[in-house]
């Protein structure tokens, strides 16, 4: 009876033994694996695909998935297209901008959800996947209208990014607009090149009212590349009076009289 006894207590902690010792092993696999993951190039991972929907974190290979297109569609995301993909031919859109120094304007919506949250984890929460989340609701909700009126009797034949000051690269690491212009460029199979320089590092425009932007970024810009396309995309993440925008348009059409320059951005700011 007794030998039964201490059987039955080897035996419990054994089980013991071997429970506590199989969690940490568990713990210590789940910390290599999340670390070699962490480790991965972000090329290396796109051959993957992506395996969830940014939005709604379900299981999906693309990075919006159907439900949350079809479920913004009936939330009327995107509405402002309704009467024309130009939001220069949109009086409410155009009444808030600085006369626009450029042929045509086309954003997703205006600065409301998920595009806020898109460009603020873009911007400053160091999610380059953000881009492509943006680039993905711009092609689903944008560009196919675009075809279909071809924009300026041809589409784009060149995308362009908003440049960024060498400072604020330095402190980003990136440029948001480059970003979303190389993710345009993939899907559209327009090429991208960086044809205009910010040659002044400006305040940040959020925190000046429409004249004090003006003053800001007179002069910040420069383009010194002659090029032989007829017809440009000018890509931006967020407009709200259009100061910038001009202001890059100018320097582009200094060096480029004739070009046309198309606005491609994720929003529109409707200032009251």
């Amino acid at each position: 009876m007794i030998l039964k006894i201490m059987i039955k207590r080897m035996n419990n902690k054994v089980c013991t033994a071997l429970v506590f010792r199989l969690s940490q092993l568990s713990f210590f696999m789940q910390r290599f694996s999340s670390i070699c993951i962490m480790r991965i190039p972000p090329r290396v991972k796109s051959v993957f695909g992506h395996q969830h929907c940014y939005l709604c974190h379900q299981h999906c290979t693309a990075i919006v998935c159907n439900y949350c297109f079809d479920r913004l569609k009936e939330m009327g995301f995107g509405q402002h297209h309704s009467s024309t993909p130009d939001l220069l031919r949109n009086p409410a859109a155009l009444k808030n901008l600085d006369t626009p120094n450029y042929d045509h304007l086309h954003a997703i919506d205006d600065y409301v959800w998920p595009i806020d949250k898109l460009v603020l984890d873009m911007k400053f929460g160091r999610k380059s996947v953000a881009a492509d989340a943006l680039a993905s609701l711009f092609m689903h909700f944008v560009y196919p209208t675009l075809n279909e009126q071809a924009t300026a009797g041809k589409p784009p034949q060149l995308l362009v990014p908003v440049p960024l000051s060498d400072k604020r690269y330095w402190q980003r690491q990136y440029n948001q607009a480059q970003l979303l212009c190389d993710c345009l460029s993939k899907t559209t199979l327009i090429p991208n090149k960086a044809i205009a320089q910010r040659v002044k590092h400006t305040q940040a425009q959020t925190e000046l009212d429409k004249q004090q932007r003006i003053k800001n970024v007179n002069n910040a810009f420069r383009c010194d590349s002659a090029i032989s396309e007829e017809h440009i995309a000018l890509i931006d993440d967020v407009i709200t009076t259009g100061v910038t925008i001009n202001a890059v348009c100018y320097a582009i059409k200094k060096r480029n009289p004739n070009v046309k320059i198309t606005v491609w951005t994720m929003a529109v700011t409707l200032l009251k």
